[in-house]
């Protein structure tokens, strides 16, 4: 006799089919979406890569096109999107649960200890989602003591650090550059720090440098890499270099594609997007969902829990220290100002990041015919339009955690562009070499 009850649980390749077909026959959106491929088809490179706007112009408060069922138990996270189009993005409450312990095991397998003592400093307000999360992956992880106090408030968190003596900090970088400001001598003295597991943002060598003096031996690590639209990407291997992460084979399939093709990327060291596609997904399924970063394989196709390696952001958005500014944001802002009578007809632009002195820096490239004709003042106003239309990025600015805009007008022929088709980079990321 057979025993049922010992047979193997189903493949990744069955599940993929099996999500396939269930988001084709319960998801308005992804029945239009894929049309064009065959009946039955379950090969992931053969349907095509999500399309941002069209999947977020669906996925929208009322009459929701992606769903494949009606809402009626879970948890919505505000995730961004451009100026006057926020995201919402939906799990049911078991989604909530299996995301937050898949990465809770990352956590763990990078090192998380029973005992340490953990203050989640991600922030509680605007940018809640990663609070939530943070503090209940670490719950699922099974290891640490969360302390969540909120990266808005130095006094409260030195307060909270000095009273139960937290060993560890997790947080974006730019709040503990801030934080590492406010520490009197006697915190110096008396105060540790043991970990710090960053996310949200990168994490630079000058930061890292500043951390140590401060904290000598403290470790510095990343706690893995999420996107509340998408969900767990990366954990971070043991002795893992900065940038380096693991796939999560047990619930997603990771895809590097060639930026002009969009065919996998199969070797190691090669550049290309991130694409990912979830498995567990299925009120709101993430298919071949471009992430908006770019990576790299280090080992070769088939090994377990292969590793990448981040490279920065692609062109559907600039990371400025926590905050993310989109190419439809720069859009929009010329559009306004045009529309005020303010000059801004310009042939192209282009967003390009760099860091110094421990922050982040953008400089908006604004491509015009004759470049010497324009006025400091002309670009005084494209900086307190931006200001206006993003207040964090003035916020961020007066909190000393990432340098002012720059802007410059140039030429059409002075935008950088890829090497290979000539084709114009939107956004340049000089951070990661």
């Amino acid at each position: 006799m057979t025993d049922l009850s010992a047979a193997a649980p189903p493949t990744q390749a069955q599940r993929l089919a099996a999500l396939l077909s269930f988001a084709r026959t319960h998801s308005p959106f992804y029945r239009d979406f894929y049309a064009a491929v065959p009946p039955g088809e379950s090969r992931l490179d053969a349907y095509p890569v999500l399309d941002h706007k069209a999947f977020w112009a669906a996925n929208t408060v009322h009459d929701n096109r992606v769903f494949t069922a009606p809402l009626t138990e879970g948890i919505t996270f505000k995730s961004g999107g451009t100026t006057g189009q926020p995201k919402y993005s939906v799990f049911t409450h078991a989604e909530w649960r299996a995301f937050t312990q898949a990465f809770g095991g990352g956590m763990r397998r990078a090192g998380l200890r029973e005992g340490e003592r953990i203050g989640n400093l991600f922030y509680a307000g605007k940018l809640y989602a990663s609070f939530l999360f943070i503090g209940r992956s670490i719950e699922a992880a099974g290891a640490g003591i969360c302390y969540p106090i909120g990266g808005d408030d130095a006094e409260e968190i030195l307060a909270t650090w000095r009273q139960f003596s937290l060993t560890t900090l997790a947080g974006v970088p730019t709040t503990l550059m801030a934080l590492l400001e406010r520490l009197t001598p006697a915190d110096r003295a008396t105060l540790r720090l043991e970990t710090f597991l960053y996310g949200g943002e990168p994490m630079f060598a000058d930061q890292i440098a500043a951390l140590q003096q401060v904290f000598p031996g403290c470790q510095v690590r990343s706690i893995g890499v999420a996107g509340v639209d998408y969900g767990e990407l990366g954990w971070v291997p043991a002795g893992a270099e900065p940038g380096v992460h693991s796939v999560f084979d047990d619930s997603t399939v990771l895809e590097i594609l060639e930026d002009d093709s969009d065919q996998p990327v199969q070797g190691t060291g090669q550049a290309g997007r991130l694409v990912l596609t979830n498995l567990e997904r299925r009120l709101v399924p993430i298919i071949r969902y471009p992430v908006g970063d770019r990576g790299a394989w280090m080992d070769p196709p088939g090994t377990p829990q292969r590793r990448f390696r981040l490279l920065g952001r692609t062109e559907e958005g600039a990371r400025i220290g926590p905050m993310t500014l989109y190419v439809d944001d720069i859009l929009a802002l010329l559009a306004s100002l045009q529309r005020q009578g303010t000059d801004c007809t310009v042939q192209s632009f282009q967003l390009c990041i760099d860091h110094a002195e421990r922050r982040d820096r953008l400089r908006l490239r604004l491509a015009v015919t004759t470049p010497q004709a324009r006025s400091e003042a002309d670009g005084t106003r494209v900086r307190k339009a931006l200001y206006a239309q993003r207040p964090m990025f003035a916020d961020l600015i007066d909190a000393g955690v990432v340098h002012p805009l720059e802007v410059e007008w140039t030429t059409p022929a002075a935008l950088l562009t890829n090497p290979r088709t000539g084709k114009l980079l939107r956004v340049v990321d000089r951070r990661h070499g």
